[in-house]
């Protein structure tokens, strides 16, 4: 398969668009064909090394976290998805024609949503999600979100409503 391939630490100049192994689901997990993989703060860093004490890279290795496609094949012990399910997830290694996914991390793209756009969504709206889940925010309590119109704050504010919290919305 094709992929952007990073075969050492540094700037954009160490991506390189290659030819490398095609990934194989084991037990648990869905080979999915790529159709677009977003770009987010995580990548350049790792790409970058300066997320290397906690989130190293293996050379040659790949990066990216977002990505939706096609589910191709399922591993052993994946009954939710088959071969032909649109699909979208946070996984690793998404600047790749092919990923393998987690299936419990795996989402199905509701019908009529736009792949491209599916592909912008998971660590966006996890990250919005987890951080008002860190505050303990409950029903009845208010909290004011800066940044609201933003992909992250969006998410953040769904997450308050959905616990009941009155929200004040900044942009």
């Amino acid at each position: 398969m094709k992929a952007i391939v990073v075969h050492e630490y540094g700037g954009p100049e160490v991506l390189k668009f290659e030819e490398y192994p095609d990934p194989v689901p084991g037990r648990g997990e869905v080979l999915v064909r790529v159709a677009a993989a977003s770009v987010n703060p995580i990548d350049y860093k790792r790409r970058a090394g300066l997320t290397k004490d906690f989130y190293p890279l293996q050379f040659p290795g790949l990066i990216g976290v977002d990505m939706s496609g096609t589910a191709v094949a399922v591993g052993p012990g994946v009954e939710a998805f088959t071969a032909g399910d649109q699909v979208f997830a946070m996984a690793d290694n998404t600047y790749a024609e092919l990923c393998v996914v987690k299936a419990d991390v795996l989402a199905d793209i509701p019908e009529g949503f736009d792949l491209i756009e599916a592909a912008a969504l998971p660590l966006v709206t996890t990250t919005g999600n987890q951080l008002l889940s860190a505050t303990g925010i409950k029903a009845g309590q208010t909290v004011m979100v800066v940044g609201a119109a933003g992909n992250v704050g969006r998410s953040a504010v769904f997450t308050a409503k959905e616990r009941g919290a009155t929200v004040t919305a900044g942009f």
